[in-house]
């Protein structure tokens, strides 16, 4: 299973000189709830869309494997945690896109 590196968040993050705090300003969220959210390891599909678009990354860039590179190419492996709450159509229709993001990026 492929999962988020949210550390690697924060290198592209640093590598692009865009301090945390206007990173998590960009995406709608204080601060403190941008650093919870990495500490948790658990973010929205909407915020992690935000993320790629700020960073200017494929979603893809900010997951990691197991090391087989075969994963990667297979959308259906990747794990993002969230509330049971936010599994509602808006949340659905989220991960629909990263799919076919996924499915077609370059």
């Amino acid at each position: 299973m492929s999962k988020l590196d949210y550390n690697k968040i924060k290198s592209l993050a640093a590598g692009k000189r865009i301090p945390i705090k206007e990173l998590a300003k960009l995406c709608g969220l204080s601060e403190q709830g941008f650093h919870y959210m990495l500490k948790k390891q658990s973010m929205r599909v909407d915020t992690l869309e935000k993320i790629c678009n700020v960073l200017e990354v494929n979603p893809m860039d900010l997951f990691i494997g197991d090391g087989n590179e075969e994963e990667l190419q297979n959308p259906s492996s990747v794990v993002i945690r969230a509330k049971e709450s936010d599994y509602n159509d808006i949340l659905m229709q989220k991960l629909d896109t990263i799919i076919d993001l996924l499915r077609y990026r370059s």
